[in-house]
């Protein structure tokens, strides 16, 4: 969430990415036009990341102090804050006092125990990564991913309470019995932003009561919730979050393309996917309107201990700034990304922007993703200059 000022930046240049005295900054800036047209000047911008995976090591850190998760990706929040919303995808439920046979027991606090709270292959987060997301600038979440029914119907629920209390507004799952409506709504300086998620499969765990919106199970169902709030004259835009496509594939698969082809027509503004721990193309697609649709197969991995080889180690921090169409709805005018690399430190795991100025293995993240993604007249960057002694 954009507020009057980087609050966290003073913070973020204490720790600066390039080795010796330097002063760094977040950059955004826009320098092309717009891919569609504009009415007006007035912006509403997006910022995107992937997969919060939290491993097991990525758990034991964040957990270890009142602000461990923070302090991993500590360097992403300037960009949070740059933007008017902002969206991750929380890979695995947020379930206190459940177990593994998704069972009620007693809550053991704060503390990677292996019964309730786990690492993979079936995950489960203590709440306060929920509070700690939130006040790293996050406003919104999905919560349909192929680890949503990680911890059983009771574990969709007590996620939910979680977030909830926590403020942070999920998409993609209901609780047991609730009406089947998946959508969050977000606040913007244009209007409320409709956001929908939905998953490819729960890792064949049965979800009995279908608190999970499945992306081709349900994909007549989807589709009529895009056109349902792209019709809605108080929803400015609608952006689509899938969690789809093939692990670890840099190439889009036939059911993404055609989904996502279905998605642009129905009126999403965007579509910006997650699953496959690396990064895929982007493309445009003819929308509703006669506007295009910005497509993100994926942005892969925000945080993981996914460390090797570097595609995984490699995501994308994807920027969209949206202007009113001459429909009066929203559309992307341009959109770019920075490449964000995990690495494991002396003090714990800790993601890092790969900047133009941050070195060679910086530019070798920014070579892979240019290899997949082409920017549309915006530039995300990271620059550090050396001090003068």
């Amino acid at each position: 969430m954009r507020l009057a000022g980087l609050v966290a930046l003073a913070a973020l240049l204490a720790a600066p990415v390039a080795a010796g005295a330097a002063t760094c900054r977040p950059v955004v800036e826009r320098v092309a036009p717009p891919v569609n047209p504009c009415t007006g000047r007035a912006r509403v911008r997006l910022s995107a990341v992937g997969d919060v995976l939290l491993h097991r090591s990525l758990q034991a850190h964040g957990l270890a102090s009142a602000n461990g998760y923070r302090e991993m990706w500590r360097y992403a929040e300037p960009y949070f804050r740059m933007a008017d919303i902002s969206y991750a995808n929380l890979e695995g439920p947020v379930a206190r006092g459940v177990n593994g046979s998704f069972t009620a027991v007693r809550d053991p606090g704060p503390r990677l125990d292996d019964n309730v709270y786990t690492g993979y292959p079936r995950f489960n987060y203590h709440p306060r990564i929920a509070g700690q997301l939130k006040a790293a600038g996050i406003d919104v979440v999905s919560t349909a991913n192929n680890h949503a029914m990680d911890r059983g119907a009771l574990g969709v629920d007590r996620t939910i309470d979680a977030l909830k209390a926590a403020g942070l507004a999920y998409t993609g799952t209901i609780k047991k019995g609730a009406a089947r409506d998946f959508v969050a709504y977000v606040a913007s300086p244009a209007g409320a932003v409709a956001f929908i998620a939905c998953s490819y499969d729960t890792n064949g765990i049965s979800d009995p009561n279908r608190q999970v919106l499945l992306c081709y199970r349900d994909r007549a169902e989807l589709l009529a919730l895009v056109r349902r709030e792209a019709a809605r004259p108080d929803v400015a835009g609608v952006i689509v979050t899938p969690h789809w496509g093939g692990e670890y594939s840099h190439a889009p698969d036939a059911n993404q393309k055609s989904l996502a082809r279905a998605l642009a027509t129905a009126g999403a503004t965007a579509v910006i996917g997650t699953h496959p721990h690396v990064v895929q193309p982007w493309e445009w697609l003819p929308g509703a309107g006669g506007t295009k649709t910005l497509v993100i197969y994926s942005t892969g991995n925000f945080v993981s201990g996914q460390l090797a080889p570097m595609n995984r180690r490699t995501g994308l921090l994807a920027m969209l700034e949206m202007c009113r169409a001459p429909s009066g709805k929203l559309a992307v005018a341009n959109a770019g990304g920075l490449p964000m690399l995990m690495n494991r430190t002396q003090n714990g795991p800790l993601l890092t922007p790969a900047g133009s100025t941050s070195g060679p293995v910086s530019d070798t993240a920014r070579a892979l993703v240019a290899r997949h993604v082409t920017q549309a007249g915006l530039t995300v960057d990271f620059r550090c200059s050396e001090q003068a002694e």
